[in-house]
């Protein structure tokens, strides 16, 4: 067990600007006391973490002032050697030398799959990352993603909604929360699992942060998912770090004629796997205490008390928005019934109005 003065000291060094987390991973495994790896010249630590030159330089951060934050903010510091550090994460070329954790990492034997997509999630896109986030939650993982809008957020809270175990990897300091209307999210991340950064208390969400920080949440997964992605997207970064780490990677499939899905079609043609259900998925995973259900179960609408009319009217309106006027044509009904049947589903929470008067499905 590390000594608290070699852990503190650790916490020091990170703390300098020339150092980022996984320079402090290569220097404690050559040397797990941080006061006799400073006897070391400059030389030598330089090769250690394979730069040309090397100086610890100047703190970026105030250490002081980290400690008072760390505790303030119900903040622990989990290291390589802990028995909580992420087991898998442990195996990648670069892991972070400590975690910052506010809440509790699940354990080993609850296996993890990343859940990941675009910030611009249409309904769709939520729909599919609902039900592979509830599935999993279902099989006993825990769901990992990176606290962004749309896809990452409806991940989290469907863990949260489904009794789930859920961790947020996130691109700036753990208390400072970004996207600022998740706060209130994060705080039942921490109930439900853990919000999770490798970055100094008070660090701003800088952009650079962000596709660096995606190595974690992959690295700490057994698969990751890809609920809905462009062709350029923060998303395929993370699904590049999986394949680079030796994880599996599945892609949900979307239309052919909406950018939304261009990244998912382009990760199944480069080997990722197809995914249309659970049940394409739980025959490749197996652990101690996970156990394959029997049960079929597909992405679909179970069956609900509707009237022919808004039958009708419910089958025309898809994931994808469409218009009244070919609500009108496809459905076939009096004006009047239509909006009586759109103002019904939309009471009840079968559909949404979105931009440009079109409507889409919401479940």
């Amino acid at each position: 067990m590390m000594k608290e003065k070699d852990r503190n000291k650790w916490l020091e060094l990170s703390l300098s600007e020339s150092l980022i987390q996984s320079d402090l991973t290569a220097l404690y495994r050559y040397k797990s006391d941080p006061f006799e790896l400073m006897t070391l010249d400059k030389e030598e630590l330089a090769n250690i973490i394979g730069k040309k030159a090397f100086s610890l330089g100047r703190a970026v951060f105030d250490y002081g002032k980290e400690l008072k934050a760390i505790e303030k903010g119900a903040t622990r510091l989990v290291f390589l050697e802990d028995e909580e550090y992420p087991a898998l994460l442990k195996e990648i070329n670069d892991p972070p030398l400590f975690l910052r954790v506010m809440g509790e990492i699940p354990r080993p034997s609850e296996r993890m799959i990343a859940v990941v997509g675009t910030r611009r999630a249409s309904a769709y896109g939520k729909r599919v990352c609902e039900y592979f986030s509830a599935a999993f939650c279902e099989m006993g993982f825990a769901v990992v993603s990176g606290l962004a809008r749309g896809i990452d957020t409806k991940a989290h809270e469907t863990a949260i909604k489904s009794g789930g175990k859920t961790v947020a990897v996130i691109g700036a300091g753990p208390d400072v929360i970004y996207p600022p209307e998740n706060e209130r999210l994060a705080r039942d991340i921490a109930e439900h699992g853990a919000v999770v950064s490798e970055y100094p208390m008070g660090t701003p969400p800088a952009k650079m942060n962000f596709p660096w920080r995606n190595r974690i949440i992959s690295g700490m997964s057994c698969a990751v998912f890809v609920a809905e992605a462009p062709q350029r997207s923060g998303t395929l970064i993370t699904a590049s770090y999986a394949a680079e780490q030796g994880r599996d990677v599945w892609a949900a499939p979307g239309c052919i004629f909406e950018n939304n899905y261009k990244g998912c079609h382009a990760l199944i043609k480069d080997g990722a796997k197809l995914v249309e259900c659970k049940e394409d998925i739980a025959g490749e995973l197996s652990f101690e205490g996970f156990e394959q259900t029997e049960k079929t179960s597909q992405v679909r609408v179970p069956e609900k008390p509707f009237s022919d009319e808004e039958e009708k009217i419910y089958a025309v309106i898809g994931w994808h928005p469409v218009s009244l006027d070919t609500i009108k044509r496809e459905a076939a009904l009096d004006i009047s019934k239509i909006f009586r049947v759109l103002t019904n589903l939309q009471i009840n929470g079968f559909i949404d109005n979105s931009a440009g008067g079109k409507f889409v499905r919401k479940k």
